[in-house]
This record gives C-alpha cells, structure tokens and sequence, in this order.
C-alpha cells in the first residue's frame, strides 16, 4: 500500500512538477521581456521591418522593388524576410510594441529550451548542460533583438538536431529537412546556415566513410536533405534572388562600418560566454580527440570561424556548440567516480515534466498583461527618444517638409515607421543593398568630407533629419543656405533656403 501510494505521488509530481528545461524557457523568456527596452534602443531595423508588414497585409501583395528610398526607387529589393515581416506586423497590429517584445521572448526561450533539452539527452548530464547552455545563452543575449534573425536561433536548433539523428542513423522524416527550409528561407536570410551545417556534417561523412565507420545510406540521405531542401530554399516571392541578396554583402567598406558585422572584441564583457564556449569547445576536442566526430569538428569550426569574423554570428556558434560541448564535458568528467555520483543525485532533484504548465502559464500571464495595457493604450516598450528622433519626428507630423530628405542611416527605418509613405528615406540601415556607392556618398555627406556639398546638391536634398552633434549638423549651421527649423539634444531638422 505505501509503495502505491508513493508511485502515484510520484507521478503526479512528476506530471505537474516543472523541468528544468521548462524553468529555463520561462526565465529566458522573462529575461528577453526585462531586456525589451534596451533592445529597441540599438537600432531602427524593426521600423523597416514593422512598414514592410504592414503593407504586405494591408495590400496582399508581397514587393520584390524597393518602395522606401528616392536614392534607390524601383530596384530589386528580394523580401527575403517578408513571413518574419508579417508575424512581427501581426504581433504589432494586436498588442503595439509590447507584442512585438512578446514575440520576440516566446522565440528565444523556445530557441534555448530546445538546445538544453538536446543537450542533457545527448550528454546525460543535467548539470553539465545547465552550464553550457547557460554559458550558451549569454552568448545569444548580444542579439536578443525583435527582428526576424531571431528566427534563425530556433530553426538552427532543430535543423542541426535532426542531422545529428541522420549522422547517428537514426528514424528521421526525411520531409522535415525541406518544410523547415521552406519557412525558413522566407522568414530570415539565416537559412544559409542551414546549408553551412549540412556542408559540416557531409564532411564529416566522407572522413567517417573513408575510415569506415559510417555507411552509404547516411550519405545518401544527406545528399537527398541537401537536394530537397535547395529546392525548397528558391520557393520564395523572388525565388533564387534570395540567395543573391543574402550573398550580396561583400564590400568590407560597408562590412567594417556596421557594428554587427564587424570582427567581435575579445576584450568586451559581452564576449566573454562566447570566448569561453570556444576555448572550452577547443579544450574539450582535444582532451576527447579519439571519440570526437569529424562532423562535430567542422561543424563548430566552420561557425566558430564565422562567429569570430562577424559578431553577428556568435549566437549561431552558441547553438550549434552547446550540445556538442555539453557531450564532450560530460564524456571527460564520467571518468571521475565521484562526479557521476554527484552528478546523479542533481538529476534527481529536479522531476522530468510533460505538462508544459509553467511555460504555458508564464506566456497566458504576459499575454493577459500586456492585452490588459493595449485597452488602456499604454505601452511598456517604446523606441528610445535619447537614440532616435522620437521628438522630431512628433514636430515633423505637424510640419511636414517637402522634398527630398536626407537622414541618419540608423534612423531610417524608425522614420519609415513614422512617416512612409508620405516621406521617402535617402537610406536605411540595409546598407548591404544601397551598396558601397552610395554608402560612400552618405558618408561624405554626414562627415561634411571633400565634395559634401556638391553631392547634397547632386541628390537634390532639400531638408535633412541627422544627429545634433553630427559634423554634418555642425557645418549646416554656419552654412548662410540652410536653416535649423528644429532642434533638441537628439536630432536637427535642416531646411534648404
């Protein structure tokens, strides 16, 4: 009697009881909606992003031309994002910006709950993979943006996980490598890496085959995941030009002056969960260099490579590398007695669960609580009026300037949310498709350098929107052709006389 009815306490503990994988997506997920501001203060992508939605639902039709500067009206402009686009226009039109914050949060746990519980199955160490993947997490946190790559964090999670099965022979639905693909490439120009990883793991096949230590049929079926889903990557509003405009970036003049695509530092705070993932991953394969897989190798080479030529790719490696790493550290530590019985009373004080309550939970609460704010019209998050021209703009709604405008590349698409289509931008922060050109026109412009004023006259500028303490808005003031019609610590609004 008393062992049935500790069974059955037992399991119903176990039924309602949270996992850890469970308290980790909550608390990410509160992490992100804590962060909420901050992220909406380092750039204005989302604007663009927000605009472009909009539009797409409003008109039912999904633009493959450029509809928001004059500098570059009319040219291919593949919407590569256009699915992303629309969820977050959704996300916007249901609860403001504190939906879009919302989104945001429910991708990013669910991105980091999905590579901690691939990383306790893989290494059978709860406590080694609430390390890593904590490490992991931090290393994503730089990123934790509401713009579409964050799409990207989830679907690489799933997609390496299902070549690991591949790679290990395991029963998977061959059908799940192209439908993820298709979402994929039409949500976010990401799904590059889906093909970077299949690249690694096809590598590793051909060392594993010519050593004998994996069979035909794996490759095969790597062959047939590639062909399938390169099929599926072109089933886009603009089919192959998808892959041109992701390509596309190559000018290291517009490269080194994006903060994101730059080489990380080493030496910043912010980069140290990376520099340790990959100094532990480096250690680790070498300590374990007799069972390591040469796919694994690649693998984490290839986005360790990426990661350390643009920061932007730091979350990329994190996720590919921490049920990897996760697995060598647990393999290295299990020689030690003592850790594997330490190691085993810490899985059994936390219950395995099913129910997904506290998530479900914690989502229906934040739902309720920002719905709640929607029908009162406030607004938790906003865009910061300290880094974008949130006053100026509010000036310029009730003064509206004709002509051409010239602005602050990073204020572009904050001001395509405010004013499109009424005003037209000179550029946005897509500098990758303005190009290098015109990227040095702008730049000539806002530094005031060599022939500024011959191009301010050559793109037929009649008013510009650019930071107060910008040597550009410096000059214009002592310029006798120009007026400051407004100014406030953020940003001035110049007129031509």
């Amino acid at each position: 009697m008393l062992v049935e009815v500790y069974s059955c306490d037992k399991d119903m503990r176990n039924k309602f009881f949270p996992s850890a994988t469970e308290i980790l997506a909550v608390g990410v997920f509160l992490l992100v909606l804590a962060n909420g501001s901050q992220a909406l203060s380092v750039d204005s992508d989302l604007g663009r992003h927000l605009t472009l939605g909009a539009y797409i639902l409003e008109h039912r039709v999904i633009p493959t031309d450029n509809l928001f500067s004059y500098t570059l009206a009319g040219a291919s402009r593949p919407p590569y994002e256009w699915l992303s686009q629309v969820v977050f226009a959704i996300s916007y039109r249901l609860l403001g910006l504190n939906g879009v914050i919302l989104f945001t949060a429910l991708i990013v746990g669910a991105a980091i709950a999905i590579v901690f519980h691939q990383s306790a199955r893989r290494s059978k160490s709860l406590l080694v993979s609430l390390i890593v993947v904590l490490l992991a997490t931090g290393a994503t946190s730089i990123h934790w943006l509401p713009r579409p790559h964050i799409i990207t964090f989830l679907f690489l999670a799933m997609w390496v996980d299902g070549l690991e099965k591949i790679r290990k022979a395991d029963n998977v639905n061959l059908l799940f490598f192209p439908a993820l693909m298709l979402f994929w490439a039409n949500l976010h120009g990401g799904f590059i890496f889906g093909f970077l990883a299949l690249a690694a793991y096809v590598a590793g096949w051909v060392w594993d085959w010519r050593r004998r230590q994996s069979s035909k049929e794996v490759g095969k079926k790597f062959l047939l995941i590639g062909l399938t889903s390169l099929a599926a990557s072109i089933v886009t509003p603009d089919l192959w030009r998808n892959w041109e405009a992701v390509l596309n970036n190559r000018s290291t003049f517009i490269l080194n002056r994006t903060v994101e695509t730059m080489p990380p530092n080493l030496f910043e705070p912010s980069n140290a969960p990376f520099i340790t993932l990959l100094s532990l991953a480096a250690f680790f394969a070498l300590v374990n260099w007799r069972s390591v897989s040469a796919a694994h190798i690649f693998l984490l080479g290839g986005h360790g490579g990426m990661a350390l030529l643009m920061m932007r790719n730091i979350p990329l490696f994190a996720i590919a590398c921490a049920p990897i790493l996760a697995e060598w550290i647990a393999a290295t530590m299990n020689r030690f007695p003592a850790w594997k019985r330490f190691d085993e009373r810490f899985i059994n004080l936390v219950a395995p669960s099913q129910s997904f309550l506290l998530p479900t939970l914690a989502a229906i609460i934040a739902i309720g609580f920002f719905a709640y704010n929607q029908s009162l019209n406030k607004q938790l998050y906003q865009f910061n009026p300290q880094v974008f021209p949130v006053r100026a703009a509010d000036w310029l709604e009730e003064n509206p300037q004709k002509g051409n405008m010239f602005n602050e590349f990073n204020w572009g698409g904050y001001l395509l949310y405010r004013f499109w289509p009424r005003e037209l931008v000179f550029v946005d922060s897509q500098s990758d498709f303005y190009g290098e050109p015109l990227m040095r026109d702008y730049e000539t412009m806002m530094l005031e350098k060599n022939n500024w004023r011959d191009l301010l006259d050559q793109y037929q500028i009649n008013w510009a929107i650019i930071p107060a303490d910008s040597p550009l808005a410096i000059q214009l003031k002592q310029e006798g052709n120009w007026t400051a019609l407004y100014e406030d610590p953020t940003a001035v609004i110049f007129q031509r006389k």
